[in-house]
């Protein structure tokens, strides 16, 4: 049985209608590719332009609206997308939008591979 809780501890807590969800991936790039590229890259194309914030660097992370919001389908797709046209990826690994804020940890079952 869910707790009662109201409006306001429901928005605090990040529960409920409030709940925002993001996604992780890990990406393992060709020898001799530069981190930096890669990162500029992902950064510049997919997570400025659609208003998403990035945590970890080049060989992976986890992805979040920023302010307040959910990552979404068309997001996780776009974040596919380019990193299926990236010379540089050998393989990529992308999971499903989780809870942003009580995923504590992400196992490889939780990954979907999306190239190589």
């Amino acid at each position: 049985m869910a707790k009662q809780r109201s409006r306001r501890l429901r928005k605090k807590l990040h529960v409920g209608e409030f709940q925002e969800f993001g996604l992780a991936f890990k990406v393992q790039r060709k020898p001799g590719t530069l981190d930096i590229s890669f990162v500029d890259a992902l950064l510049t194309d997919v997570i400025d332009p659609r208003g998403l914030e990035f945590g970890g660097w080049a060989s992976g992370g986890f992805v979040s609206r920023l302010g307040r919001g959910s990552v979404t389908d068309e997001d996780r797709q776009v974040l596919i997308d380019w990193l299926g046209q990236r010379a540089d990826v050998e393989t990529a690994l992308v999971s499903g939008l989780m809870d942003a804020w009580y995923t504590s940890f992400v196992g490889d079952d939780q990954f979907t591979k999306v190239v190589g």
